[in-house]
């Protein structure tokens, strides 16, 4: 994990193995980075669960690859709101699907585990959501990016 300051804003980058296991780690540094910026509990509790959903959308990606995909996530913590950069190192990992329409038919509803349904909660937590791609070559993996504004109060 490392950190630096730019213009207004503080940047930790963290990169940790593509699995399950190492969640908790994403998870505790973006509390930590959420309470520096004086997001309220519910917000950070909305932030783990956004920042999960996309992580474990990349993981079910990467689950039979060799060797092991790096999840890299950049937290850009801004005076007025947090944005969260989740990408990887792998141009086979892709958030752009995650993020078209889907119509679930009938019977899925009773096993939303098989659907994408899980990133639509994304939209649901965060103000902002998009993808971007990951770099200036054609193959870089893309990326997806959680914004979230402070509360006014």
């Amino acid at each position: 994990m490392k950190g630096q300051t730019e213009a207004g804003s503080k940047t930790v980058v963290l990169c940790v193995p593509l699995r399950a296991d190492d969640l908790d780690t994403v998870r505790l540094a973006l509390y930590g980075v959420a309470v520096r910026g004086g997001f309220s509990y519910e917000a950070i509790e909305d932030l783990k669960v956004a920042v999960t959903e996309a992580c474990n959308y990349a993981i079910l990606q990467a689950s039979e690859k060799e060797p092991l995909p790096m999840l890299r996530l950049t937290f850009t913590l801004r005076e007025t709101e947090l944005k969260i950069r989740i990408g990887t190192d792998s141009p086979n990992i892709a958030f752009g699907e995650a993020l078209r329409p889907v119509k679930l038919p009938q019977e899925a509803l009773g096993r939303l585990e098989d659907s994408p349904i899980g990133l639509y909660l994304l939209q649901a937590l965060v103000d902002e959501l998009r993808v971007e791609p990951g770099g200036e070559s054609e193959d870089a993996p893309e990326a997806i990016v959680l914004i979230k504004r402070l509360a006014a109060g």
